[in-house]
């Protein structure tokens, strides 16, 4: 346990030291006046500061003052619960006053007496040490907290994205394409949705494995991603080997030039396959929501589009719009 006494007089001094040996505290430190004190807590000049648990400061000193000595002390972030105890023979009403202003614990008057020394700085420590448990507790409290809220968001991302291509689930695709649909149809504005497959995937990965699979899957994942221009397009997983993009106030021309760029993309990519490169098919449909439809209807459109691309097969864009779709 370190101590700190700060006293001009040299005999309290050497009472002080007595005192606290005798009660047990082995670390003692001396000095001799304000300037000494502040130097050697690294306050002035800044130094590393030392540990100390408890400061003795007397308030009549020399150059500087105890109550200034104080108030820079409990200034400094490293003292700022470390306990000073004014050790002084005077105990009028407006230094005391000043004092516990400048942030001092507590105060004893001389000539100090050895028991009720040892009380007070029993209290005092007693107190610095519950403020340190309660400060670590609420630095854990903290730290709990952050990593609840980024485990939160982890979880929230993991409700929403794929785990193999970290794009979009279904889920989410479901809700990205509601939220455009309810949108679409109060603007009256058309709406595209890209149903992808990958050709003869279940020929793949009988042939290659399902790793060769998995990293497939994953290439034809970030070329969509990349294909895609705008920031208010969505990409999602949308069944085994299917993929799904949702693309708002998105007519049918638009849309195409979309999936021919994804096509070229994918056929960028080389990936050997038996059979030649892996292709994909896609099926395009676009639509202005009204009452008379639901979202069903144009992910039926879209289906119906893509079987009709493989059944041709693949490797190629087949589209379908409503009726009152404008171009």
């Amino acid at each position: 346990m370190s101590m700190l006494i700060v006293d001009d007089s040299p005999p309290v001094i050497r009472l002080l030291h007595a005192f606290l040996e005798r009660a047990g505290y082995d670390d003692v430190v001396c000095a001799d006046g304000g300037v000494a004190a502040l130097r050697y807590l690294g306050i002035e000049p800044s130094l590393p500061p030392p540990a100390v648990d408890c400061i003795l400061l007397d308030i009549v000193m020399p150059e500087i003052d105890g109550i200034e000595v104080c108030r820079r002390i409990k200034s400094t972030p490293a003292y700022a619960d470390t306990p000073v105890i004014m050790v002084t023979i005077r105990n009028e009403v407006e230094t005391l006053r000043d004092a516990f202003i400048a942030g001092a614990h507590d105060y004893i008057t001389k000539p100090v007496r050895e028991v009720e020394l040892a009380a007070r700085l029993k209290s005092a420590i007693t107190l610095k040490k519950e403020i340190e448990c309660r400060k670590a507790r609420e630095a854990e409290i903290v730290r709990l907290t952050e990593k609840l809220a980024e485990a939160n968001v982890q979880l929230a991302e993991l409700t929403v994205t794929d785990p193999l291509t970290k794009v979009g689930n279904r889920h989410y695709f479901m809700e990205c394409l509601d939220k455009e649909w309810c949108r679409s149809f109060r603007e009256s504005i058309p709406l595209s949705v890209i149903l992808i497959a990958i050709d003869r995937f279940q020929e793949f990965t009988e042939q290659l494995g399902q790793s060769q699979g998995d990293e497939c899957l994953k290439m034809i994942a970030l070329a969509l991603q990349i294909s895609l221009k705008r920031a208010t397009d969505y990409i999602c997983r949308y069944s085994d080997h299917q993929f799904a993009i949702v693309l708002p106030n998105t007519p049918l021309p638009g849309a195409q030039t979309v999936a021919g760029a994804i096509r070229r993309s994918i056929n960028d990519l080389e990936i050997k396959h038996a059979q030649g490169f892996v292709s994909i098919s896609q099926g395009v449909a676009a639509i202005i929501p009204t009452d008379e439809m639901a979202i069903k209807d144009l992910l039926l459109m879209a289906e119906e589009a893509v079987t009709c691309a493989q059944a041709a097969g693949g490797n190629q864009v087949h589209f379908t719009c409503y009726k009152n779709i404008r171009e």
